[in-house]
């Protein structure tokens, strides 16, 4: 995670202050090997940064240490914000304390190869508790926004998912270059060789540009891409990121002590992060470690057919734009809008689906210019009932329709019924659709 906002100080519960963490012992280069006898079960976590396991998929993650299951968390980039080795190394050896603190050991490991031919990718292994162990692949960091940085040649996963860019390379030494294809290949090679029966990751049904950091979203997509991929049968479960922030604190205290421990541990070695309460306050840390919150369901829409009344063929602002998983539009990238020509009232946008799909929660994100919205519309759905749509944030946020009861369709249609008075070319940015009301 990168990128944390100020916000008012409101939390007041105390949590011990965390001891210094010492430095991580590294042994030499053994083979790797998949995690030991795992009789309570093998955990495998993708994450884009080394903090977003403490604040966003934790206290699960607490829990699955102290319960002796076999834990392996992948951290896919290298979280460098652009910065040199030193600081995305300390983000590294913060990693490794948190994980000590948890497990109430020494920061003592041992490193090894994952044995990914063509990739070197390091496995440290905790060596006071060997079913704790942390892969990094240290791709460079994309940005909130998905733009890469100019130090490390602007890649991001962000562009890397979405086939803007052919591939990406990773940082420090034996640096190795990743195709799109590559990237899913090596991380369900990674499964392969650790057997998890559970692979966890970040918000998987979320869109680029919805606010979250696009390696979050990015992580998870490559993540449940290689999931599939792997021929086993593990659990899949994705979190929620910054917008837990939003929701109700649902952790116990000891929860969110024990959580803030590990995360503090962390901050030690990350100067972008916080060690204690006073340290935090004005940031969102303090919500995110009171909270934790899993993604409830895919986001139907991105199997959905999708059709309408008009599209923009020449700019490329077709009706599929609507479901392709990017939020953000204009000024970034107008070309992943769906975009009329001069539509207006009357205009139809179409999602429709080979079978049945159970529908809780349609999320519609306007096209993000001050001059076209949609203020008005309806949802006609395919068993012949209908809800009323309000007018859209005109600046692209999101915009949920919550339906009383689920709903078991083949089809929902969006007709506009209002417009504001400067829209020429009535559209979207996004279209979501899910089966549950959400947090």
């Amino acid at each position: 995670m990168r990128t944390v906002h100020r916000r008012p100080a409101r939390w007041s519960l105390v949590v011990p202050v965390v001891a210094a963490c010492a430095a991580a012992t590294l042994a030499g280069p053994p083979a790797a090997q998949a995690g030991p006898g795992c009789p309570a079960g093998a955990i495998m976590n993708v994450v884009a940064h080394q903090d977003d396991d403490l604040l966003f998929l934790s206290p699960d993650l607490l829990h699955d240490v102290q319960a002796n299951r076999c834990v392996r968390t992948v951290f896919v980039t290298a979280g460098d914000a652009g910065r040199d080795g030193t600081y995305w190394g300390g983000r590294e050896t913060g990693a490794r304390a948190a994980y000590a603190q948890m497990a109430g050991v020494a920061d003592t490991w041992t490193q090894a190869d994952a044995g990914i031919s063509g990739h070197p990718i390091p496995v440290f292994t905790l060596t006071g508790k060997p079913t704790v162990s942390l892969a990094f692949l240290r791709l460079p960091d994309g940005y909130p926004g998905g733009t890469g940085h100019p130090n490390t040649g602007s890649q991001s996963l962000q562009k890397l998912w979405l086939n803007d860019i052919p591939s990406m390379t990773s940082l420090g030494a034996g640096a190795s270059s990743y195709s799109r294809a590559g990237l899913i290949s090596t991380l369900a090679g990674l499964m392969a060789a650790y057997q998890p029966t559970a692979v966890n990751t970040q918000d998987h049904a979320g869109g680029f540009g919805d606010g979250d950091h696009s390696d979050h979203h990015g992580a998870a997509y490559f993540a449940q891409a290689a999931e599939q991929a792997y021929v086993g049968s593990p659990t899949f479960t994705g979190y929620h990121d910054y917008k837990i922030k939003n929701y109700p604190a649902n952790l116990g205290s000891a929860d969110v002590a024990a959580k803030s421990a590990a995360f503090f541990a962390y901050g030690q070695y990350d100067d972008g992060a916080c060690t204690s309460l006073p340290t935090c306050a004005g940031y969102d840390y303090p919500a995110f470690l009171q909270r934790q919150y899993r993604v409830l369901g895919p986001n139907l829409a991105r199997t959905a057919t999708v059709t309408a009344t008009s599209q923009d063929i020449g700019s490329g602002q077709t009706a599929a734009k609507a479901v392709d998983g990017v939020v953000a539009g204009w000024p970034d990238d107008p070309t992943r809008e769906w975009a009329t020509v001069y539509g207006g009232v009357g205009t139809q946008l179409t999602l429709s689906w080979p079978g049945p799909r159970t529908v809780r929660r349609v999320v519609l994100y306007d096209r993000p210019n001050p001059n076209d919205q949609i203020t008005g519309g309806t949802l006609l759905f395919s068993d012949g009932t209908s809800t009323a749509v309000g007018a859209l944030d005109n600046g692209g946020g999101p915009t949920e329709i919550v339906l009383p009861a689920a709903k078991t369709v083949t089809s929902v249609k969006l007709t506009v019924t209002g417009v504001g008075g400067g829209t020429v070319n009535v559209g979207l940015a996004e279209v979501e659709v899910f089966g549950n009301a959400g947090p």
